[in-house]
C-alpha cells in the first residue's frame, strides 16, 4: 500500500489481499475529507477484511466523501452484499466487470465507469446502466455481462452526494 496527501484529501493505491494484515486499517483518516480508494491491485478480501474494513469506514469524520476507482468485482459484490459495508454517499467511481461469450466460452474483463456505463440515481431520477455492446475477440459472438446486472448495480439505487 502507498498514498499521498494534498491538504484535507489522500489517495491511497491499495495491493494484495484485504484481511486482518492490511496496512489500510492503521492510516488515520480523521482530518481527511476526501479520500480516494485505488483497489485496482486488490486480489481478494476475506471476512475479517470487511469486518476490519467496516471498522475502518465508521472512523470517518462526518462529511468525509469516499471515492473508490477500479474496484475489481469482488468489492463490488461486498458493497451490494454487506449493509454499511461503504458510508452514505461513497461513490464507485469505477469497477472491473467479467463478461463471457455464450458461444465459445471465451471470458474478459472490462472497467465500467459512472457517468459512461452507469449513472447514480438523483433528485428523483432513476440510476441508468449502459453496458457496452462487446464482441468476442475469439469467435466475433457478441459477449455478455457474467453477472446479473440489477444485483451488481444495486449500489446506484443510493444517492451519491
Amino acid at each position: 500500500m502507498n498514498y499521498k496527501t494534498n491538504g484535507d484529501a489522500i489517495e491511497i493505491f491499495l495491493e494484495g489481499p484485504i484481511s486482518e494484515k492490511t496496512e489500510l486499517f492503521d492510516v488515520k483518516i480523521q482530518n481527511f475529507k476526501n479520500i480516494k480508494l485505488n483497489l485496482s491491485k486488490v486480489t481478494f478480501i476475506n471476512s475479517i477484511g470487511v469486518k476490519n474494513w467496516i471498522s475502518w469506514t465508521v472512523r470517518f469524520s462526518l462529511g468525509t466523501k469516499l471515492v473508490m476507482e477500479e474496484c475489481p468485482y469482488v468489492i463490488v459484490n461486498q458493497v451490494n452484499i454487506v449493509h454499511g459495508f461503504v458510508p452514505k454517499g461513497t461513490v464507485i467511481a469505477s469497477f472491473i466487470a467479467p463478461f463471457l461469450c455464450e458461444s465459445c466460452a471465451f471470458e474478459m474483463t472490462m472497467k465500467l465507469e459512472n457517468d459512461v456505463h452507469y449513472k447514480y440515481a438523483v433528485n428523483q431520477l432513476p440510476h441508468e446502466v449502459h453496458l457496452p455492446d462487446l464482441t468476442c475477440t475469439k469467435c466475433a459472438s457478441p459477449m455478455e455481462p457474467d453477472f446479473m446486472v440489477e444485483k451488481i448495480f444495486s449500489f446506484l439505487k443510493e444517492k451519491a452526494v
